[in-house]
């Protein structure tokens, strides 16, 4: 029996080891089948990532991969891209729509909660601000687009003024003869040579005196060379002065003696970068540019290596990893402080502009103000103006940097002219409001799968300077019959406190040519009042859905209509004036004056009427602003104190810049591009023509 039973028992081990290897040969089987699997699956993935994603050590934050669609070699790739896109598209929307500290309450319980939110402004604790001595007002020479690197755009000179303007001569013009085009750059001066970009994407260089061409460089690559502007920079080893510009995705630097193409830098004078409009900063050895896409970029500026990158987007605010929904990118403008080391950026609107439903939340950092540290590499503040953007309120001017003087302090600020026709002036140091900064409860969207923010800015002080609220006493009064028919145009839209869309029914809005445009403000740092050229134009926006996206996300984001709300004549739909020049104390937030910028001259026995306009306003220690960019094709002289017009000059075609002021050999000048004006050609395609004139004007003696 024991015989019997130890066999037994040794056979029971025997299977029961069998079964034990067995399993767990299975067991690796499992495991090897889970592996091929597990790389079957991830390794489309992992090519995609290889295809699209770009890698950069230099980038500063942590959006490290960026993806582009472009960057796709094949179509199988592209094919799978878009089925992950849906997929993630549909997840993120999905959990969106569950994010309540992303979109506050639902449209019932809005009228449950306060009218109004205030932001209490700085009212101490000031940081000494700077002296007029270390603002460094532009003088003799004129070193940057905007004047200088605060981008004040304010002349000391005074040889021409409110007493002698009615004297103001042509002293020289120069017809470029390369093309026709409206050329948006301020030109830049020193020691009395003026350099400017010209319609055949030349840059050139004149005798400030005579308007004699000394050299000129040809743009080879791209069509917007320094479409916003040059600087002018010295080397203090070498002692030679370069001209900086970008020229779409270039970064350009010429000798500023000879035009000639810089050899050290880049390769011969170029150097590829981020696509950038905007007129360049320099702080130290330092070359910071703004691009289209959400980032700013540092370059050498000795040899033209790029430093560092950095993406101003926020995707944990909702923004999607898409190069279709990016964050607010920064071709409104820049400006530096070199003291404190930090740069001041304005940014447009997030991607795409109408129709918000696939970027949920916020969308950090569109519509905003931004500081800077080039210290720290990193944002030191920042300052959002409109939340979740679906009207396009884009801050479209370079932020300004003067020094206010505040309970008898001086107090280092910077200030943003916007489309919403707001004067946001915050403290430098911490972006915070100087003076009370009130926000309106927004009423909630109509569009499937939109939700709008909660509270949007509604300033009282500073005084807007522009009404960007439409309503219907707001409906022009050129006529009886005028004011009906626009009246029955619109009974039926969407309009009001930022009004939300609706399929198939037009929202009306006063925000593509309302406003402070890309030309910004001139700020007298001496006086603390600032002069800002606007628009009171009112567009139709239309949103529609599209059979080609997804079902789940109801609405195209791209499907939209846009036209200007015009009367039977073609006149805007409002009550004039369209156009006008504003003057406003900064220090107490006032109004000093508000005068109507251009005349539309078969309706000027009415009243003067304004246009719209896109030249903008210099100002100088005179007592004098002088504006263009309007219809009317005229430069005017006004009266900085009371807005009175002085003078004027019919310019051969509309100014397309504002004005710069210089000296050369003891005379003061006024220079001014006359090129036609693309946005007017936009929306008065009859009645606005391109040109190719420069002009310059001085007293006579």
């Amino acid at each position: 029996m024991r015989d019997i039973t130890t066999l037994s028992l040794s056979r029971i081990l025997y299977i029961k080891q069998r079964i034990i290897g067995i399993l767990k040969s299975y067991k690796m089987k499992i495991l090897k089948i889970s592996v091929i699997i597990s790389v079957l699956v991830s390794s489309p993935f992992l090519f995609l990532i290889y295809d699209l994603a770009s890698f950069d050590k230099s980038y500063l934050n942590r959006n490290v991969i960026y993806f582009n669609k472009t960057n796709l070699n094949s179509k199988k790739s592209k094919e799978f891209y878009s089925l992950i896109e849906k997929i993630y598209y549909k997840t993120i929307y999905k959990f969106s729509n569950n994010q309540k500290e992303y979109w506050g309450v639902d449209v019932q319980n809005r009228s449950l909660l306060e009218e109004y939110k205030i932001i209490k402004g700085q009212k101490s604790g000031f940081k000494k601000g700077l002296t007029l001595d270390e603002i460094k007002i532009p003088e003799k020479n004129w070193l940057r687009s905007h004047g200088n690197l605060n981008s004040i755009r304010f002349s000391n000179l005074k040889k021409i003024n409110s007493q002698n303007i009615k004297n103001l001569k042509l002293a020289w013009t120069f017809s470029a003869e390369d093309g026709k085009k409206g050329i948006q750059a301020n030109p830049i001066a020193k020691n009395g040579r003026v350099y400017f970009p010209t319609p055949g994407n030349f840059i050139v260089c004149l005798d400030g005196t005579n308007g004699k061409l000394i050299w000129k460089y040809k743009v080879k690559n791209g069509s917007h060379a320094a479409k916003r502007g040059l600087m002018l920079w010295k080397d203090k080893i070498s002692g030679k002065e370069k001209i900086i510009f970008n020229n779409d995705d270039e970064l350009i630097m010429l000798d500023a003696d000879t035009g000639r193409p810089s050899k050290n830098f880049g390769n011969n004078g170029i150097v590829s970068t981020g696509s950038s409009p905007m007129t360049p900063v320099i702080i130290d050895d330092q070359i910071i540019i703004g691009t289209t896409r959400p980032a700013i970029e540092s370059y050498n500026i000795k040899s033209g290596k790029i430093e560092w990158k950095y993406y101003l987007r926020k995707f944990d605010e909702g923004i999607l990893n898409s190069s279709d929904f990016e964050g607010g990118n920064p071709w409104g403008g820049i400006s530096a402080d070199n003291k404190s080391k930090t740069v001041y950026l304005t940014t447009g609107n997030a991607h795409p502009y109408f129709v918000g439903v696939m970027r949920p939340g916020k969308n950090l950092y569109a519509n905003s103000i931004i500081a800077f540290d080039l210290v720290k590499k990193d944002i030191k503040w920042y300052f959002q103006e409109t939340c979740h953007d679906i009207w396009n309120f884009d801050i479209a001017a370079p932020p300004v940097l003067t020094t206010l003087t505040l309970n008898n302090k001086r107090v280092d600020v910077v200030v943003a002219f916007t489309k919403l026709g707001n004067t946001i002036i915050l403290n430098r140091d911490n972006g915070q409001p100087i003076f009370d900064y009130r926000k309106r409860i927004a009423p909630a969207s109509k569009l499937p799968g939109e939700k709008t923010c909660l509270y949007q800015p509604d300033l009282t002080t500073p005084e807007p300077f522009y009404k960007s609220e439409f309503n219907l006493e707001d409906i022009t009064d050129v006529s009886k019959q005028e004011n009906e028919f626009v009246k029955n145009l619109v009974k039926d839209f969407n309009y009001g406190f930022f009004p939300t869309h609706e399929l198939n029914k037009p929202t009306v809005v006063k925000s593509l040519h309302g406003g402070a445009t890309w030309t910004g403000a001139s700020v007298n740092p001496k006086k603390n009042i600032a002069y800002v050229t606007s628009n009171n134009m009112p567009d139709l926006i239309e949103v529609y859905s599209s059979k080609d996206i997804n079902k789940d996300f109801k609405v195209s984001t791209n499907g939209m209509k846009q036209k200007q709300l015009f009367d039977s004549k073609g006149y805007p739909g409002v009550k004039m004036p369209w156009g006008a020049l504003t003057s406003i104390d900064l220090n107490k937030g006032k109004i000093l004056w508000q005068v109507p910028l251009g005349n539309f001259e078969e309706l000027k026995h009415k009243k003067d009427t304004g246009t719209l306009n896109y030249g903008g306003a210099t100002a100088t220690a005179g007592d004098l602003v002088f504006a263009s960019g309007t219809l009317d094709k005229k430069l005017r002289a006004f009266d900085s104190n009371t807005g009175e017009v002085l003078w004027t000059y019919e310019l051969p075609y509309i100014g397309s810049a504002p004005p710069t002021i210089y000296e050369a050999k003891g005379e003061q000048y006024l220079m001014i591009p006359a090129t036609g004006s693309w946005s007017l050609k936009n929306v008065y395609p009859d009645l606005v023509e391109y040109g190719d004139t420069f002009l310059a004007f001085k007293i006579k003696r």
